[in-house]
């Protein structure tokens, strides 16, 4: 027999834990630096646990969260949909019959089904533990006291339209309602029923699985985080778990940095003034008048956002912990035909194209950027004379034929959807899972997981490119180049983590001379940046590649 879960209680110090952790098995004896994550997590109320993907985050989280919700503090965990369905079968593997005590619940499920379960869990409860997206945190926490209501969903005292077809009251003078019974006013608004219903539903420990998500400070889901944390302050729990807290740019920290240490820096304006170098240049805006842009040139002082970032926070390297093999990173450059390389050289140049009916003018260098991109791997919607069938797809042919999926299960990492459905069509003869999209996909990991002749996963590296375990492959390409460091490790983390039994070989095809080639750089540049401050010892994508 393995050990029980008053066993891991008990070797972590924990010796208040209830008297049915006896009756429930846990295969898994954490590593030493899990166990010191789990303490840390005791000993917090805002924690962040950001070792690198594949470590092993998710065990000493749910060991936590087990635990508080046994000691009837309603946890709740919030992560991508994709993850949600394999975070729920860890958690019953990991603590086996845990689900017999303790209640689990998602609301990965369509709409309807959503409101079916808000409605009963009102009435009978609401489950010790939620699985949750983050959209559904966003709006089961909303910190809005009002929210505007659409009129076609006004009503009266007795529950009738208040309006008429013609727009007219249906009842002159009569006060308007919502369909529960809220008054609305005459500006339209009603109190928000959503208002932290969470918090108001008995939660009060809150995990963020991939929290990288909240490193936009000015996003919707970190502001709603952010009111979490600034209203309830002690009265709630925070723990971030993510393998890349700066994600892109040394900036990107500020956003969880004010979430797990909020006294570092005052405002975000104070954090720039300390630690990034700007500088004015001109660049043509729409209606081709030039405007004059503040862009980040530079770093300074990053040894404070290190301190900062790690106050309440700790980072363990997967290869301290785990005997893996270091992974082979290579690339293959790839020329364009003339007539291909000739379209985008204009397109870029003249910042104009036509697609279809629609006259493309980017405005900002990243909608250039995004358009030259498509340009690469789309251009038959820019010019029907030229294929996607095309150098880069030859290069991508190429690749699969040396490797050769019959031997070796591959995964293919893409971005724009065409792309994807194209390298699934062209592929098909190995019948491949196509994954894209947040909440799609989870049925085609495992095909990809179980089935034998499902031989490629062809994967959007956003919405699968992080969280998800396939350790069945290691062999990776990337069709189209990542920009963010992030995404580029997130997605090559998926198959180099603990349970890979081989050396990952995760390859780029780079375009030459292209925006795709400069994405290639920039990956290395920022990565390089990135690590002042995050300050990793092995594995840079810019020291395998330089």
């Amino acid at each position: 027999m393995g050990a029980k879960l008053s066993d891991l209680m008990l070797a972590a110090g924990v010796l208040n834990s209830p008297g049915w952790f006896s009756d429930i098995d846990c295969p898994n004896w954490p590593m030493e630096h899990q166990m010191a994550a789990f303490k840390n997590y005791a000993a917090n109320i805002r924690y962040g646990d950001f070792s690198d993907p594949g470590c092993g985050k998710t065990f000493p989280a749910q060991m936590h969260g087990v635990l508080m919700a046994a000691l009837k503090n309603k946890t709740v965990f919030t992560m991508p949909p994709k993850l949600i369905d394999q975070f729920e079968q860890e958690l019953k593997d990991f603590f086996v019959g845990v689900e017999n005590t303790l209640t689990i619940g998602t609301l990965d499920c369509p709409a309807g089904e959503k409101m079916k379960r808000i409605e009963r869990w009102d009435e009978e409860g609401w489950p010790d533990i939620l699985l949750l997206s983050y959209e559904m945190y966003r709006r089961l926490n909303d910190p809005a006291n009002k929210r505007t209501v659409p009129r076609n969903l006004w009503r009266t005292s007795d529950g009738q339209p208040f309006w008429n077809g013609d727009g007219t009251e249906r009842v002159p003078k009569a006060k308007p309602f919502t369909a529960d019974g809220r008054p609305i006013s005459p500006r339209g608004k009603a109190d928000n029923r959503w208002l932290f219903k969470l918090k108001r539903s008995g939660y009060s420990v809150y995990f963020f699985d991939e929290a990288h998500a909240l490193c936009g400070a000015s996003s919707i889901i970190s502001r709603a985080v952010k009111e979490l944390d600034f209203r309830m302050k002690d009265d709630v729990a925070i723990y971030l778990m993510t393998g890349t807290p700066v994600p892109t740019h040394l900036e990107d920290s500020y956003g969880i940095i004010t979430l797990i240490n909020p006294d570092a820096y005052s405002s975000r304006a104070s954090f720039e003034r300390q630690h990034c170098v700007t500088e004015q240049f001109k660049v043509r805006g729409s209606k081709g008048k030039t405007v004059k842009v503040k862009r980040i040139v530079g770093y300074l002082n990053t040894e404070k956002v290190h301190e900062a970032l790690y106050a309440n926070a700790t980072r363990v390297q997967k290869r301290d912990v785990v005997a893996l093999p270091e992974p082979v990173i290579g690339q293959i450059r790839v020329k364009l035909a003339k007539k291909h390389k000739a379209l985008y050289d204009k397109v870029v140049k003249d910042r104009f194209a036509v697609l279809g009916d629609t006259v493309l003018a980017p405005d900002s260098q990243s909608e250039m950027r995004a358009l030259a991109l498509q340009l690469i791997s789309c251009p038959d919607e820019f010019d029907p004379s030229l294929s996607m069938d095309n150098e880069v797809a030859a290069a991508c042919d190429q690749y699969l034929n040396s490797v050769n999926p019959a031997n070796f299960k591959i995964i293919i990492f893409a971005y724009h959807k065409r792309v994807i459905r194209y390298l699934g069509e062209r592929y098909k003869e190995w019948n491949p899972a196509v994954v894209f999209g947040e909440s799609a996909g989870s049925k085609e990991i495992q095909r990809f997981k179980t089935d034998p002749k499902c031989r490629i996963a062809i994967i959007n590296w956003l919405s699968g490119g992080a969280g998800l375990n396939l350790q069945m492959s290691h062999h990776i390409l990337f069709y189209e180049c990542p920009t963010s460091p992030k995404d580029a490790k997130q997605a090559i983390a998926r198959a180099d983590r603990t349970g890979q039994a081989n050396i990952v070989n995760a390859t780029f095809l780079r375009a030459m001379g292209t925006f795709s080639d400069r994405n290639f750089k920039n990956l290395l540049r920022n990565e390089e940046s990135n690590n002042q401050v995050v300050k990793d010892k092995k594995d840079l994508l810019h020291e395998y590649l330089k």
